[in-house]
Parts: structure tokens; sequence; C-alpha cells
């Protein structure tokens, strides 16, 4: 920080809301963790700042220190994802990703969820259809391993006995529980009542996501549309159990992606 009291930051705005008449206060993610800035006249028609004060931009911000709240003061935008926001469906998935960083602490380095969310977003500016989706899976599970939540797979959680994942048989059923953070042998299946059930198949994708350096393909990512609900629905069980918070923008999420 320099003397008048200015920093610069590279970060994404995850979302804004308004304040008085002409403001609007940003919630902003850098390498060096979330914060709230507030951009002065972000909605007058000649703003400079409006066009950067909207959600999934990447810019640089020149930002001062207030009393209650931060000031952006200058912007430049490096990323404004136009093709998300023109499209339902990447705005959809777009607003899921970026609630779920909005629930990280504020003032906490957040290097590794700042890029993966800049990749995310990279990914779903270019995909299509179903691709999204891929794109989805692949934040959460990296999202959850940062976080120190990557699930154990192919191990008993509860009694380190090893389950082999074989694979040529990727319907064989394993029981798994979020909340105990796993898979379980089936001796140990019932100390969770609320398991669930899943295939080789999908336990074995989702430990792949963990560790692809990109987004899958529906060519490297095979599965059934079955198979895909049931990844989606562990994904979703295991960040709501991590974070103890139900997004509003799942909502938003499925009622895009429902068919009418």
């Amino acid at each position: 920080m320099n003397r008048n009291g200015t920093y610069p930051s590279h970060a994404i705005v995850l979302r804004t809301r308004n304040l008085g008449e002409k403001d609007r206060i940003m919630t902003l993610l850098s390498p060096e963790g979330k914060f709230c800035a507030v951009a002065k006249g972000a909605r007058a028609t000649k703003s400079k700042l409006s066009a950067v004060s909207q959600p999934f931009v990447r810019a640089r911000f020149l930002v001062a220190r207030g009393r209650s709240l931060d000031i952006a003061s200058q912007a430049e935008i490096e990323d404004a994802h136009i093709a998300i926001s023109a499209d339902l469906k990447r705005t959809a998935w777009a607003s899921y990703l970026c609630e779920l960083c909005d629930q990280l602490p504020e003032h906490q380095p957040e290097a590794e969820v700042f890029e993966l969310l800049c990749a995310a977003l990279g990914h779903l500016a270019l995909r299509e259809g179903d691709e999204l989706a891929l794109v989805g899976h692949w934040f959460q599970a990296h999202f959850l391993s940062i976080l120190g939540y990557a699930p154990t797979i192919g191990i008993c959680v509860a009694n380190g006995e090893k389950i082999i994942l074989a694979p040529d048989d990727d319907d064989a059923k394993i029981a798994f529980s979020p909340v105990m953070g796993g898979t379980l042998c089936s001796g140990c299946a019932s100390r969770d009542p609320q398991r669930q059930t899943l295939s080789a198949g999908v336990l074995r994708a989702l430990h792949n996501l963990t560790r692809a350096p990109v987004p899958p393909t529906g060519e490297t990512l095979e599965l059934t549309t079955a198979a895909r609900r049931d990844l989606r629905d562990c994904l979703r069980r295991l960040l709501a159990v991590h974070l103890g918070a139900r997004l509003k923008s799942q909502k938003f999420l499925d009622d895009v992606l429902t068919p009418g």
C-alpha cells in the first residue's frame, strides 16, 4: 500500500448490490482474498465504473482504503466474459460458481481459488451444451480439494480397508458418505443412515475430476444421464456438508437446466 492508502488488486466480481442512488458495492475475489469495495457512481449513465462493476468481470482495480468500506477509484477490464453474460445457461453456471466463492471468509489468501475461478469462467465462455456441466463439476471437485475436503475414494473412511473399484465394472454399487468424507465398505455402510449408493463409474469420475488439470469433455468423461445426475448430487451434498449453506443460485441453475 502506498502513502495515500491505495492498493492495486487483480480481482473477479462475484456479485454486486446497490448502495444509495448511484453507487454499487462489489464483492470481489482476488489472490489475496475476498473483500468488498464501493464503485462510486457506477449506476450513473456515463460512469467509467459501470461496465466493470458487473458480475463475472475480471479486472485490475485501484482501491482506496475507506473507514467502513474500501473504494474502487479506478479499474481496467481484463475480461468482461461477455459470452457468459449473453447466454442464460452460462450465466446460471457462472452465478453458481461465484456464489460458492462468496462463501469463503474475507481477507484470507485465496490464490488457488482465484486461479480456479479464472479458469472455470474462461472454459464456460467457450463451452456449450452438456460441456458446461462438466466445467461446473470440475470446478466443484477442485474447490473441495483446495479447501481440504477432497473425498476419500477407494478406501473405507471408517476402518481404512481398501475398496476395489474394478475398471471393467462401472455399475458396481458402493456406499458413499458425504458426512464422513468418502467411501464405505459393505460392513461399515450402516454407520451413515444418510449415505448415498453410487456406482464405481461415478466414484471413478469424481476421483478423476479432482486431478484433471482442465475440465473434461464428453469424450474424456463418458457417463450416462443417470450417472451425471448422481455425480451432480454427490458434489452438492459434499458442498452442503462442508459449507453449511444452500446456495440461492442453485435453484436458478436447476430452473434454467430443466427442460420446459
